[in-house]
Formats: structure tokens, sequence, C-alpha cells
């Protein structure tokens, strides 16, 4: 009986020791952590474009020109615009097509059916201060092809009878791609450019015109040429440069 109540005792007081010595740990382990927490820096986010002091947004600029296209697609011309940030990367909007009026005499002519291309442009330059430069623009967009029953496609002369179905809107030359069959268009290209004075760039570059979607043909695909110009401010500052105190 003694043995036994010896036992239990020895039991208990392993029991409380071992309680005691999971308590301390417990607490020492607490107060571990909470000065690791305290001591340690804390990390920061990492994201593609910082916005710190000095590597955030320096410049802007703003441009507009006109844009002669010619190659495998015939002859087109259109207008772009664009915002320029950091002098490097500009991003706007442009349109091309060969739209012409009524009289296609003094036009050039092509077997391509006529189409017009507008879309959102996008453009990197690596060294834009440089004289001569390479530029790498890319432009995502719509393709839409001439309505055939277009009252022009049927070689209609100025002067001649108007058709019977004929509402009498010459404008209505300029707006046939709204009825023609669209596709999805995608255009990258390199550019070379010319820093010609401070306010104007010429730039010749050579695209290529992927086209996709259920309407899409091998008439809206192919290499082509561009020679161009770009009109406007390229790299003003967003603060003004204030002078050093004497």
């Amino acid at each position: 009986m003694q043995i036994k109540t010896n036992s239990i005792r020895l039991t208990l007081i392993l029991f409380s020791l071992t309680l005691g010595s999971s308590s301390q740990a417990i607490n020492l382990a607490n107060v571990k952590i909470d000065s690791v927490k305290k001591d340690q820096t804390q990390t920061e986010l990492n994201t593609l474009f910082s916005l710190k002091k000095g590597n955030g947004l320096k410049s802007w600029g703003f441009t507009a020109g006109p844009v002669l296209q010619f190659g495998q697609l015939g002859f087109e011309q259109g207008v772009n615009f664009a915002i320029h940030v950091n002098n490097q990367w500009s991003f706007g909007a442009g349109v091309l097509g060969n739209i012409r009026g009524g009289d296609d005499r003094n036009m050039p002519t092509s077997s391509k059916p006529r189409q017009s291309f507008s879309g959102f442009q996008v453009e990197y330059t690596p060294k834009p201060n440089s004289l001569i430069h390479v530029s790498f623009p890319l432009m995502i967009g719509a393709i839409r092809s001439e309505d055939p029953n277009n009252i022009y496609n049927s070689n209609l002369k100025m002067g001649a009878p108007a058709p019977i179905n004929w509402d009498g809107d010459f404008d209505d030359d300029h707006r046939m791609f709204n009825r023609g069959p669209a596709a999805f268009g995608i255009q990258p290209g390199v550019s070379l450019e010319l820093n010609v004075f401070k306010y104007a760039k010429l730039f010749g570059a050579v695209n290529y015109r992927f086209a996709a979607g259920q309407n899409s043909n091998a008439d809206m695909k192919g290499v082509s040429g561009q020679i161009g110009l770009k009109l406007g401010v390229f790299d003003r500052p967003f603060k003004a440069k204030t002078s050093p105190k004497k």
C-alpha cells in the first residue's frame, strides 16, 4: 500500500514538473516571437512598376501626325494620336484606310478590297534622344472591309445616273466600312525615327498585319511599309526645375 502511495505521489510530482516546463517554454516562445516582430523590418510589396520618388512618372508629351501605308494591303492613309510617358512609352489611337471620295481616278489603285483599320496603339522607344533611333509600335483594333453593295463599287462615275436604290447621301462612301465584314486585327512593327527638331519626328516603319475572327480573310493580312510624322511635345517634366539656393 505504501509503494502504491509513493508511486502516485511520484507521478503527481512528475506531472507538475512537466506542466511547469511546458508553461515556461510557451512563455519563452511568445517573448521570442514578439521580439522578432518588433526588431525585424517590414517586408515591402514588390511590383512591376514602382512609384517611388525618382522611379515614377517623370515626363509627358502629346503628338499627332499623318501616316501613309503601302504594300500588300494596298495604299492607305491615316492619322495617329499619342500620349508620351517618360519619353520612352506612348499610348494612343490611330486609324488607317483607303477611304476615298466618289472620284477615284486620282488615287492609287489596288487589287485588294478597300478596308480600314482603327484601334489602340502602344509604342516603346529605348533611346528616344538619339538623332536616329528605333521604336517598336503595336496597333490592336478592328479591320473593316468595304460593303460590296456600295454604289461606288459599281464604278459609278461623276455625272452618271445614280442607282434606283441610292438615297442621295454622298457621305455614304465614308461610312461603307461600318456595314462591311469586320475582323480583329493586330499590327506589330519596327520603326526607324529621325529627330527633325524639338517638336517633330519623321519615321519609316515595316509592319505585318494579322487578322482573326469569323470574317477574316487573306486580303486583311500582309506586310506593309509606313512613312509618317509625329508633331507635338515629347519630354515635358511634370514639375518645373527649381533653381538652387544661393
